[in-house]
């Protein structure tokens, strides 16, 4: 049987993140591993795109502004005991998620499937489709529950 013993999770505050947390810290709680929570800020240009201007390059404020939540998130995520870390990439998401799962050797990332239309998908692409597609570990994705969804 496999052991998750690093868990990493993807987290951009959606209530998908948030639902794929909950998982993670149940996983990891169950199997006595860990949690690190990765927020990725995307650099101004994928943004932005021609709307670029001097002052939007300095995306520190939303860097240091994800910061501040992920340690609200990561404080109130270890009360129940399991041991939580997380850290902010800035990047473009899959690719720094993946990076971020090998530096810390994960063994295993949970991300919430968004839910995107035909437009988003084909603009942005699927950050979940795209770290299954290319992980060298297992991935879970985590189904929100709502807009139609049973809980299962």
């Amino acid at each position: 049987m496999v052991v998750y013993s690093r868990i990493l999770v993807g987290f951009d505050g959606s209530p998908e993140s948030h639902e794929a947390l909950r998982r993670a810290l149940s996983l990891a709680e169950r199997l006595g591993g860990r949690v690190r929570i990765v927020t990725v800020v995307p650099p101004p240009s994928v943004v932005l795109g021609p709307l670029m201007t001097p002052e939007t390059l300095d995306f520190t404020p939303l860097a240091r502004a994800a910061e501040e939540e992920l340690e609200k998130i990561a404080r109130e995520a270890s009360a129940g005991g399991v041991e939580v870390s997380y850290e902010v990439r800035l990047g473009e998401p899959a690719s720094s998620l993946l990076e971020a799962a090998e530096d810390w050797g994960a063994d295993l990332i949970v991300l919430g499937r968004r839910r995107l239309s035909g437009v988003e998908r084909i603009a942005l692409g699927s950050v979940s489709s795209k770290v299954a597609n290319h992980a060298h570990i297992d991935v879970l994705i985590v189904r929100h529950p709502g807009e139609g969804d049973q809980p299962r």
